[in-house]
């Protein structure tokens, strides 16, 4: 049997990408056929039933291009360790589904499938099918409210279960009359077993239908043995008999109030998201049908002029159609300097407006917008696992059955010695209850979430949390080097003048480039400004094809002067004399004056201001530093002289840039990191172990690398990497302290102190302890939001 499966296809510029792709594809065993369209960006490829999509997704990515995925955000209110581990495993056998990150901190999932496989329904059906109850999230803002919501419950469960548990509680400890009557105990335990607590039995059902234990199992099992023990001695008992009603009742309230100091714990460990959420702003005041009116965001549509007004912000990415402004970007670029903008200017949605008054037009609204995107970066981030965590997943995966285990054990031990069913039972629940694995799965989500909220403070995304383990090995660094060791902007670096005054010649020559929009003149206009050269209003002005100006411009007593800039070709065309110029790497713009060459600007791609301290200090980690460019060898050579970098490859292809990086990593066995920010470099940033995008390059860059770098130039990467150790560290310092509790808290509750002459533990004080485990994990991994690197 045969069947046609349709992936699409993201990055590729031109027909030999579809070409590379559709060649790799067919070598895969299995397929019969694969065709690759440039425009539809779609690979239709003809397999036998044996074929593994996951193995077609690989190779494609292997070629340097990525699958066009789609991703589903899920709110799953129960959402457990061994619950994640179950959607986990189910889901990624699933056809179309690439692949499933879950977060049990905030209780969220995200999946990335391929549409044109598998859809929403089909997906949201294989989750109910496994009993578990899962929302989409439609945005950023209504999963925070959903949390919000969430934790308002689990307040409301904490507060109602204190109410019914205190009486019963002080009628077992005090012997309060009354309030330690059997039925009394038994009607005011009920409610807390059976409602506040019925989250714990539910989960724990959902569980053994599948064959698994969790940590609701332990919980659960441990008040129905104490609860149903109880009503039996009530309803069949002799007189006398000790209920444990206060011991069921106790340990849920206990674990409520520990689960609620968790999420108020957790909620502190979202501060990034939130404080991007409450940038966006809620309305918009846009021009509609003749007439302003102001709409909530979420109703404003592309191709919406938005009016925005001095100390506003902008609501909407789009483009100035009308007005002048200066705007605070800072929260996007980290730059203080407001930034000056007018007509055909793109504007980023949550900047401010300082002053001026522009209508736009909306090309980018809700999750398109900027601001959206790096909200969901972030939270994809927080929803990855490294390596450290599915090591955590599969000792839970054991050590439920284990500690029930033991439990049993326990119980046997003191009937069979101690002949006592009241120690025994009581024994057997503190075993269960001591060594649920709360702090076990905390210990990695919850440290992720800080540690990738403290990277976004610093201006640093994390789009792939699977590589947090990975930076702090990069052994060797690739960069690219326009826009990434330099600014990506030409400046001019010095002129060289001739027989006129200099300033005479800046003012000539800035008013000839006033309208020019080329890179080259823009920065010898800003080179004129700088100097203070006030500037005149050009007699006539033409742009010359292929990269030159020809102006008249009155000089400073009037008299018109004929002005040509441009390239040597260019001025030697016109009959013009070229002068000896000094010997220099620059770009050269000769700048003729009624026929006679007076100037000459040497224009260069200056050196980022933090990239030699950068590469200083990435140098003594003991990373070494390697610059991958398409730029001429001199210019590469010149730029690693200054920067005290040893190798170079100059004058490479987007290809030859993926194939070099492959070399090391596969070949040399190299843990490579890859910088860049153009579509060029995109190739070698999938190929690269860790690849890391400027905030200022491409969408293609960015959505391809695995860190994205928004403000400061390579300033993050050290930092990043010092991050990276530090998480590590608190991830398994938090495994050590979540173990060695267990380790000793075990046999304490099966009753050893008591053999050596020392006291039982009683379950209630076992939950205590159980639940201010868990708060140590989180408070531990909040201590990376302080820590300084």
């Amino acid at each position: 049997m045969t069947k046609t499966v349709e992936i699409p296809i993201k990055g590729m510029t031109c027909a030999a990408c579809a070409q590379a792709v559709g060649r790799a594809l067919k070598k895969v065993e299995g397929v019969i056929d694969a065709e690759v369209n440039l425009l539809t960006e779609k690979a239709k490829i003809e397999v036998s039933d044996r074929v593994d999509i996951h193995r077609l997704i690989s190779i494609v990515r292997a070629t340097g291009y990525d699958i066009g995925k789609t991703s589903l955000y899920l709110q799953i209110t129960e959402l457990d360790s061994d619950t994640a581990r179950l959607i986990e495993e189910k889901l990624s056998q699933t056809e179309g589904i690439i692949e499933v990150k879950t977060d049990v901190v905030s209780k969220n999932a995200v999946l990335s499938y391929i549409p044109t496989i598998i859809d929403e329904a089909k997906i949201l059906s294989a989750l109910k099918n496994l009993s578990i109850k899962a929302k989409k999230i439609a945005d950023t803002v209504s999963a925070f409210e959903e949390k919000k919501r969430e934790f308002e419950k689990l307040k409301r469960d904490l507060i109602i279960s204190f109410i019914f548990t205190l009486p019963v509680f002080l009628g077992s400890m005090f012997h309060i009359p009354f309030l330690r009557e059997g039925f009394v105990q038994l009607v005011l335990t009920t409610p807390v077993q059976f409602i506040t607590g019925w989250r714990f039995h539910r989960l724990a059902f959902t569980a053994l239908k599948h064959g698994q234990a969790n940590m609701n199992s332990l919980v659960s099992l441990g008040t129905n043995a104490a609860y149903f023990y109880s009503l039996a001695m009530l309803l069949f008992g002799h007189e006398g008999s000790h209920f444990y009603f206060e011991t069921s009742a106790v340990i849920i309230t206990l674990i409520l109030f520990g689960r609620t100091l968790e999420e108020r714990a957790k909620a502190k460990t979202s501060d990034a998201i939130q404080r991007l959420i409450q940038m966006q702003p809620k309305t918009a005041l846009v021009f509609r049908d003749g007439r302003e009116m102001e709409i909530p965001i979420d109703e404003v549509k592309i191709g919406d002029i938005v009016i925005v007004r001095q100390s506003e912000k902008i609501p909407v990415d789009g483009v100035i159609i009308d007005g002048t402004c200066s705007i605070d970007e800072s929260m996007i670029t980290g730059e203080p300097i407001p930034v000056d903008k007018t007509s055909g200017d793109r504007v980023i949605g949550g900047t401010i407006v300082l002053s001026g008054f522009v209508r736009i037009e909306a090309r980018a609204v809700g999750k398109e917008s900027l601001l959206s995107q790096i909200i969901k970066l972030i939270q994809e981030a927080q929803t990855g696992k490294p390596p450290v965590q599915r090591l955590a997943d599969k000792i839970s995966a054991i050590f439920v059955p284990t500690v029930l285990t033991i439990a049993v054990l326990t119980f046997l031990l003191w009937m069979i010695f101690g002949g006592n069913l009241s120690i025994a039972l009581s024994n057997a629940i503190a075993v269960l209850i001591i060594a649920c694995p709360c702090a076990l799965g905390l210990a990695t989500p919850t440290a992720i979430m800080v540690a990738t909220g403290r990277a976004a403070r610093e201006g640093i995304l994390l789009r792939n949390v699977e590589k947090l383990e990975e930076l702090n090995r990069i052994e060797i660094l690739f960069t690219d080097k326009t826009g990434t060791l330099t600014q990506g902007k030409p400046e001019v670096n010095r002129v060289q003048y001739f027989d006129m005054p200099e300033k005479e010649v800046l003012r000539l020559v800035g008013s000839a480039e006033k309208y020019s929009e080329h890179p080259l003149a823009r920065a010898i206009l800003r080179h004129c400004m700088r100097e203070g050269v006030n500037l005149e209003e050009p007699v006539q002005f033409q742009v010359i094809a292929g990269g030159g100006v020809r102006a008249k411009v009155r000089d400073s007593q009037g008299i018109e002067r004929d002005i040509l800039i441009g390239s040597g070709k260019l001025i030697e065309k016109n009959k013009i004399n070229l002068p000896e110029i000094f010997s220099d790497i620059a770009t050269t713009v000769y700048a003729s004056i009624d026929g006679k060459v007076q100037a000459v600007f040497y224009i260069i791609d200056p050196i980022r201001q933090e990239t030699p301290e950068t590469i200083e200090e990435l140098k003594k980690m003991g990373i070494e530093i390697t610059i991958l460019t398409g730029d001429n060898p001199l210019t590469a050579r010149a730029i690693a002289e200054k920067l005290g970098i040893k190798q170079y490859f100059a004058g490479v292809l987007p290809n030859e840039k993926a194939k070099i990086v492959r070399k090391y990593r596969v070949e040399e066995r190299k843990i490579v990191g890859m910088i860049g920010d153009g579509i060029n470099d995109a190739p070698a940033l999938a190929e690269a172990n860790i690849g890391i995008a400027m905030g200022s390059g491409t969408d293609i860059a960015i959505h391809t690398a695995d860190v994205t770098l928004m403000k400061g130039g390579l300033k993050g990467v050290p930092s990043l990497i010092k991050l990276s150790k530090l998480t590590l560290k608190t991830i398994k310092e938090n495994l050590f302290w979540a173990f060695i509790y267990n380790i000793i808290g075990i046999p304490i509750a099966a009753g050893v102190l008591y053999l050596l002459g020392g006291p039982l533990l009683n379950p209630m004080i076992a939950s205590l302890a159980m639940s201010l485990s868990s708060v140590s994990v989180v408070s531990n991994s909040l201590r990376l939001k302080r820590r300084k690197i």
